[in-house]
């Protein structure tokens, strides 16, 4: 009798342990989620503040100059050490914004230019996605290797005939998801403001040609 008693207490504690350890596993995956979905949030909101400030400042500036130099100051002030340049594309060729100074040494405006063609820059601006230095180099890129290895690069496109926004940081603090969508959510709103500006040029342009 007592050694049946002790093979269904022992049956019973097995059984409690292994729902134990069901139990464990879902709260495990429950905190897992949990952690996961506030880290998602966190991203979003931060997204979600950085645009609405971005397109405040949108509306200070009154012209292409001003909104070049405001979305370039607004990249390095958001996102630690990096900067950024804005590469436009021309009837026949492409122009490279690009603040005098910055946080990353050894990059210059000409080295952009030597870097960048023209079909690169319009293949990029025809992108739905962010475009990686990796990317770039199978696109053909003809950065200076000694420089490449030092800093991280992603192309922001900013749609068809318009160009590209290029940002880059020192390599060993490489960009992450959280930038890059920042990046991306405001890639439209400085589209619109650069679309703006051209037409207003244009349309500034051929009225001093009729008069």
């Amino acid at each position: 009798m007592v050694s049946r008693n002790n093979k269904r207490a022992l049956k019973v504690i097995r059984h409690l342990r292994t729902d134990g350890m069901k139990q464990a596993e879902k709260i495990d995956i429950l905190c897992h989620d949990i952690v996961s979905a506030h880290r998602e949030f966190s991203t979003e909101l931060a997204t979600l503040n950085y645009t609405v400030s971005f397109y405040e400042r949108l509306l200070g500036c009154a012209d292409m100059e001003a909104l070049l130099e405001m979305a370039i100051r607004s990249i390095h002030q958001t996102i630690e050490q990096a900067d950024a340049a804005v590469v436009l594309l021309t009837d026949n060729d492409f122009e490279v914004h690009i603040p005098e100074t910055g946080s990353v040494e050894h990059v210059e405006k000409q080295q952009f230019r030597l870097w960048f063609t023209r079909e690169i820059v319009k293949t990029v601006s025809q992108m739905n996605r962010v475009c990686t230095l990796d990317q770039l180099l199978r696109m053909g890129l003809q950065g200076t290797p000694a420089i490449l290895k030092t800093i991280s690069l992603a192309a922001i496109p900013l749609g068809r005939d318009i160009g590209l926004l290029l940002v880059y940081r020192p390599a060993e603090c490489p960009f992450q998801v959280g930038d890059l969508s920042c990046l991306g959510a405001v890639s439209g709103g400085l589209r619109e403001a650069v679309t703006g500006f051209q037409t207003a040029q244009t349309s500034s342009a051929d009225n001093s040609l009729q008069i």
